[in-house]
């Protein structure tokens, strides 16, 4: 799997990706300050996090971890009537790497 991800810090907006290059994105839709990238079927293939240093203060994560991000990886997991991203950021610290899950839950609201 393709793991792509993007933190600009000036407009402090993250952008992880798991597109592979035959999908095509066809629609995006936006809960708050999160951004969703579907394809044609329905699947996430990327999210983007606006306002992301008050995203990992909301999730008790020290904001020293954007210095010296190493990789972030999207997890999405579907289960019954909600959808399950995870976030996991690697970080070096004192060249230790060190490794966050941040959870994120999606409710699946059929029409």
């Amino acid at each position: 799997m393709n793991n792509n991800f993007s933190y600009d810090k000036y407009s402090d907006s993250l952008i992880v990706s798991n597109k592979q290059e035959n999908e095509i994105v066809k629609e995006n839709f936006e809960a708050g300050d999160i951004i969703f990238s579907l394809t044609g079927k329905g699947k996430i293939v990327s999210i983007e996090i606006r306002e992301f240093s008050s995203f990992l203060e909301n999730c008790n994560i020290n904001l020293e971890i954007l210095n010296n991000i190493k990789n972030i990886q999207l997890n999405i997991l579907p289960k019954k009537d909600t959808i399950f991203l995870i976030l996991k950021i690697e970080s070096l610290e004192n060249n230790i790497t060190l490794s966050k899950n941040i959870p994120l839950v999606v409710p699946f609201i059929s029409q």
